[in-house]
């Protein structure tokens, strides 16, 4: 059976997953999904590899040999493919664009559904499958020359593109809750979409009728503080290439309401809108992240001139 065919059983096999209801099946539905959307990359892979080449694009060994004119080529060794790290590298080489935030989000939901959520519904991974439709639909569209539609079966397609349509619905009509939201800063806002519930998995979360932040699915309710501080430190916190590589914080603890929720570029507290002084008030240097955190008004060198000053 080839990769393809493989990829599109296990889309089908997802979707026939989520469509039967035992909620047991939905860690089966996302497995089948991702793995279904990661055999159509390799698809790809496949049709580009040379011929005589052993699949070489796809194969996570690769070794250089000579052929009968002494001209260098590639070959693939062994029976391990590539890992989803080096399916993107290859992409990138080869200017196949896809959209790898979406397709980590999806395979974030497809972790955590397995091990943190303790709650789930078929309501609750309709975020994951509108996304892995909109790559799906795109990459067989663009990368593999194919329609969508066919190639996965029109009732595998309605079912996908129903649920694509009906959360893009639900999500606009939570987004359009928070221009009721007072008090707390926009980078909050923009970055809420983004936050999903950590009882079900689910992004849709809205101010409800009690002004309360809640899961339109679940109904988990989040305390005000808590939720900003989590949205922002899953958008704001430093990976850990930035951290080695020594950059300054740009999320830090506000030296007035002391929350977790002062972002540094944007010079505003996002829980209280405190605006602490970014520029030292003797020498005008910009002030450290660090310094700012504990509310300082003036650099660390204008600070240690005046105690040597003072100690003299």
């Amino acid at each position: 059976m080839s990769i393809l065919q493989n990829a599109i059983d296990s889309i089908i096999i997802g979707v026939e997953d989520y469509s039967m209801d035992d909620e047991r099946r939905l860690i089966s539905s996302t497995r089948n999904i991702y793995a279904g959307i990661l055999l159509l990359f390799k698809q790809k892979l496949v049709e580009l590899s040379p011929d005589n080449s052993d699949e070489v694009l796809i194969k996570q060994r690769i070794l250089p040999k000579l052929n009968e004119n002494n001209e260098l080529f590639w070959i693939g060794k062994g029976k391990k493919t590539v890992d989803t790290f080096s399916i993107e590298e290859r992409f990138q080489s080869l200017n196949i664009s896809v959209d790898w935030k979406r397709l980590r989000k999806i395979n974030e939901y497809r972790n955590n559904i397995e091990h943190y959520y303790s709650e789930e519904s078929k309501e609750s991974i309709q975020s994951l499958l509108s996304d892995s439709f909109l790559v799906i639909r795109d990459f067989i569209r663009k990368y593999l020359g194919e329609d969508p539609k066919e190639l996965l079966g029109e009732e595998t397609y309605n079912i996908l593109l129903e649920i694509n349509e009906v959360y893009e619905a639900e999500k606009k009509a939570c987004i359009a809750t928070y221009s009721g939201i007072e008090g707390v800063g926009k980078f909050f806002l923009k970055a809420l979409p983004d936050f999903s519930c950590e009882k079900c998995g689910s992004d849709l979360i809205e101010l409800d009728e009690c002004n309360n932040f809640s899961c339109r699915v679940c109904s988990e309710i989040y305390d005000k503080d808590y939720l900003i501080e989590r949205t922002l430190e899953l958008k704001y916190s430093l990976t850990f290439d930035e951290q080695k590589d020594g950059e300054e914080n740009k999320l830090v603890r506000c030296s007035y309401c002391d929350n977790v929720t002062y972002l540094i570029y944007e010079q505003e507290c996002q829980s209280c809108l405190y605006i602490a002084s970014s520029e030292c008030s003797v020498c005008g240097n910009v002030l450290s992240s660090d310094e700012i955190e504990y509310g300082e008004d003036t650099c660390d060198s204008c600070r240690y001139r005046w105690e040597k000053i003072e100690k003299e």
